[in-house]
């Protein structure tokens, strides 16, 4: 059965109307793979050498054991940020001969080949057979292995439970990331050491190793709940107690603006009412509390330009980035409908681009209250709030006409991951990178403010010449939108 679904998999791969697109994309997520994996193999065999300089008066391995639970710790960010939950078309097949039970076992096998799963196993174990092992020996050398492999199924089902719960409740999301918060304000305090508890742990496992039984219970139990609750909600229909009725939401205060205000309400409608939209809005104010993560003495003093530069380009523009760019993709299902009214299409877009803006203005105003850490982290919040709505809300909208994948918000939350593909984690890289093709030049050859005023003019001439960008997007939408029509079609 599982050579079937793959089967199926690679058919549905090459017979989409993007297949071309997405083989260049997958071909270049390659080899930015195998770069990471090569680099990480250099590390690890580097390793040795680089914990004996960065404390040379430590044992060795003492030291790696200290650093293994901040690895982890950083791993399951990245696996928050970065992992994508793994995609498999199950409806057809749940109205077929086929056991829930077999889906489910294709999901998890499927999903443990990815980059976060593989980098651990690169990383530490030149490590552990050239240090840990002449000195332990091969008993103890496997069991430090296994711990090492256990831990990283944890953190992968882990991520994948919270994960597809955060699409069933978004509320889960800020629960997590509230968790996060509050291990890295104890660590901060030495109240729970997070190095000391790593130390211990670890070299207790290398004298014991016996204990490995732990990581492996902590990864079967993990394992468990995220396949009982995939078959709890593997059906074809979600079930609903009750029908909830659902109130006409009237801004009021948007009817000041006219038509690109009644395009900032369907907006704001459709985010109130559909899971996913909403589950987008809550992570970016999640998001917005990551400034205690970035805003630590040791960034501060000195000054870390570029770090802080990326804060706050992070900060305030990740409302912006992660609904932009499905800026069209959106409304979909309704499309058709928008093309055939008596609907401006400069309209359309201004009215686009005044809601990204505000959402932008509105991540600004909240973290201007990390300027009571640093006042001159307002400055440089300031040109990275300038250089979204004047740069990046143009090239968001840019981005989103080249989208023309459909995106159902009608169905069911559970597996609903239509619209996401590599071009979307491209964009979302060019428009992190693109601040800095500025900011490095400049602040090499002046220095790091001058840098930050650049950012913050280059967001001023894209807001003044806003209104010439729109009608260039306008232009562009016109070339697009019977490609955009031909997608969005597509279900």
């Amino acid at each position: 059965m599982i050579l079937t679904l793959l089967s199926h998999q690679w058919k549905s791969f090459w017979r989409r109307r993007s297949a071309g697109r997405n083989l260049a994309l997958q071909l270049l997520f390659g080899f930015m793979i195998l770069y990471l994996l090569g680099c990480a193999l250099f590390l690890g065999f580097a390793l040795k050498h680089l914990l004996q300089q960065l404390l040379p008066h430590q044992d060795i391995i003492d030291t790696f054991c200290s650093f293994i639970l901040y690895y982890f710790g950083i791993d399951i960010i990245l696996r928050l940020a970065m992992q994508e939950l793994p995609v498999l078309t199950v409806t057809p097949y749940l109205s077929q001969n086929i056991r829930r039970r077999q889906l489910v076992s294709f999901l998890n096998i499927r999903s443990l080949f990815h980059f976060f799963n593989f980098l651990p196993l690169i990383l530490f174990f030149p490590f552990i057979f050239t240090v840990i092992l002449p000195v332990y020996g091969w008993p103890t050398t496997i069991a430090f292995t296994i711990a090492i492999l256990s831990l990283t199924a944890f953190n992968h089902f882990l991520l994948l439970y919270i994960k597809r719960k955060l699409i069933i409740n978004s509320w889960w999301l800020i629960g997590f990331i509230g968790l996060l918060l509050v291990f890295c304000i104890l660590d901060r305090m030495k109240i729970l050491p997070v190095r000391n508890i790593s130390t211990t742990v670890f070299t207790r496992c290398l004298h014991l190793p016996w204990l490995v039984v732990v990581p492996i219970l902590a990864a079967m139990l993990a394992f468990v709940v995220n396949r009982r609750m995939l078959l709890r909600n593997l059906y074809v229909e979600e079930i609903r107690s009750a029908q909830k009725s659902r109130r006409s939401l009237d801004y009021a205060w948007l009817r000041h603006w006219g038509a690109v205000g009644e395009l900032m309400a369907l907006d704001f409608r459709l985010i109130a009412r559909n899971r996913r939209p909403r589950s987008v809005v809550l992570i970016a104010v999640a998001f917005l509390m990551y400034g205690f993560i970035f805003y630590q003495p040791r960034n501060l003093d000195p000054m870390r330009f570029g770090l802080m530069l990326f804060c706050g380009l992070f900060m305030t523009g990740l409302f912006l980035i992660n609904y932009g760019r499905w800026g069209f993709a959106w409304q979909s299902g309704h499309f058709d409908g928008l093309l055939a009214s008596n609907l401006s299409v400069e309209e359309y877009i201004r009215g686009k681009a005044t809601l990204y803006t505000l959402g932008t203005t509105l991540a600004f105003i909240i973290t201007t209250a990390y300027g009571f850490i640093d006042r001159r982290i307002v400055p440089i919040e300031a040109a990275a709030w300038l250089y979204n709505i004047g740069v990046t809300v143009p090239l968001s909208l840019w981005a989103s006409m080249f989208n023309s994948r459909a995106i159902d918000i009608d169905k069911s939350a559970m597996f609903n991951y239509q619209g996401t593909g590599g071009a979307e984690m491209l964009y979302s890289v060019i428009v992190f990178l693109s601040p800095f093709a500025i900011y490095l030049p400049v602040s090499l050859v002046f220095n790091s403010w001058t840098g930050i005023a650049a950012i913050a003019a280059a967001g001023a001439i894209g807001l003044l010449f806003r209104g010439r960008l729109i009608v260039l997007l306008k232009k562009e939408f016109y070339k697009r939108k019977y490609l955009m029509l031909q997608g969005f079609r597509e279900k």
